[in-house]
């Protein structure tokens, strides 16, 4: 490769595909930017990996891959004691994110054009969709393509009725709000539907399964009718497959939202009017807003004698129009990142407002991040 300057360190180095430079890992996860080379087919940083700091081919004398975990780096000890892995910390959440995600992600193996002939992985995104188009003012979905989204339906006079939207995370575990595991008559949920589109019709293109409900666990510190901590857990009758139609989204853990823009799906009313919920599954692209614009619009009160929370967060369109409503509660706010469109984090569950798609009135969502470790520690 060509010589090149590593702009942080101003020491000399080698111009290498990323994944043959594990320092370049290591100072990221410190914060510290890599200097790029150039990037191969567009998609593959070639960064400038300081001199010995990088893997020849059949050269295992500077690190060595595990088998089993590729992103276990072993470093050699230099008191000649046992090498050990050295990991960045992935919590649970994050490893069943990656696993129920491989279904999306497929791998290729590609011939580098640089330095050596050694073939290299590039992981390739395989879903049906690809982005989510910028409920109220919302659009209806597509089969499949939120494979994650579920109708918690309740028994009434010999029907059922689809009250609440919930998230499949798991292989038996939906999330959805406390709210939506009881009515005024201490009815409970007794059935989840996944994998649907339209609630009333067959033809939809979908293709959805009933599960009962095995047990219902509601966050220990939720207190109707306050607001605070309106988060549930619904544990189904039997463990999911997972199919086209069929998949757990995963959660956001991280402490800030960095994108400003989520969507929300459900099943809820189209207008505030509208005397039944959608039959159709609608997604909405909501503006994200700092708990202070929320605070000036929900002060406090009997059911929110705290004001906003930091454990909530607050979403909407500030111009009406868009918007979660009756019938989307327990239903996720979402995000993509850079790079996977397929793979959608639930940073948000619907969990009240006031009139819905009204100008200057956004809506509040129980922030997932701040329940990771309970969710964990319950279904895991």
């Amino acid at each position: 490769g060509e010589t090149c300057t590593v702009e942080s360190t101003g020491l000399s180095g080698i111009c290498r595909i990323s994944s043959d430079c594990p320092i370049v890992k290591e100072q990221a996860q410190n914060g510290i930017r890599p200097t790029i080379c150039g990037f191969y087919q567009l998609t593959v940083p070639i960064v400038c990996c300081e001199t010995n700091s990088f893997i020849e081919p059949n050269d295992d004398t500077f690190l060595n891959r595990e088998p089993n975990n590729p992103d276990a780096l072993v470093y050699p000890d230099n008191d000649n004691e046992p090498s050990r892995p050295i990991r960045p910390y992935i919590g649970k959440s994050e490893e069943k994110c990656q696993e129920y995600s491989k279904s999306v992600t497929g791998v290729v193996q590609a011939i580098p054009l640089v330095t050596h002939t050694e073939a290299i992985s590039i992981n390739i995104v395989k879903c049906d969709y690809n982005g989510v188009a910028l409920i109220v003012g919302g659009k209806p979905a597509s089969a499949g393509e939120f494979p994650f989204m579920a109708a918690i339906g309740f028994y009434a006079d010999n029907k059922i009725e689809w009250r609440c939207g919930g998230t499949l995370i798991s292989e038996d575990y939906v999330l959805t709000a406390a709210h939506c595991t009881f009515t005024r008559d201490g009815d409970t949920p007794k059935i989840v539907r996944l994998g649907d589109l339209d609630l009333a019709r067959d033809d939809d293109g979908s293709v959805h399964t009933d599960y009962n409900v095995r047990d219902i666990v509601v966050h220990p510190r939720y207190r109707y009718p306050q607001k605070y901590n309106d988060i549930a857990l619904i544990q189904l009758s039997t463990i999911v497959k997972f199919t086209k139609f069929v998949r757990p989204a995963c959660l956001y853990t991280k402490p800030t939202v960095e994108q400003p823009q989520a969507i929300a799906t459900g099943w809820g009313k189209t207008d505030y009017a509208a005397a039944e919920i959608s039959d159709k599954l609608m997604k909405v692209s909501l503006n994200i807003y700092s708990n202070d614009r929320c605070s000036q619009t929900y002060q406090p009160s009997k059911h929110l004698p705290q004001g906003v929370k930091s454990n909530m967060l607050c979403a909407g369109e500030l111009a009406g129009g868009m918007d979660t409503c009756q019938g989307d509660s327990g239903g996720p706010l979402l995000i993509t990142k850079k790079g996977n469109q397929c793979k959608f984090y639930v940073i948000g569950i619907t969990s009240f407002g006031k009139s819905c798609g009204q100008a200057n009135t956004p809506a509040i969502y129980t922030k997932v991040s701040e329940f990771v470790p309970w969710i964990e520690k319950t279904i895991w």
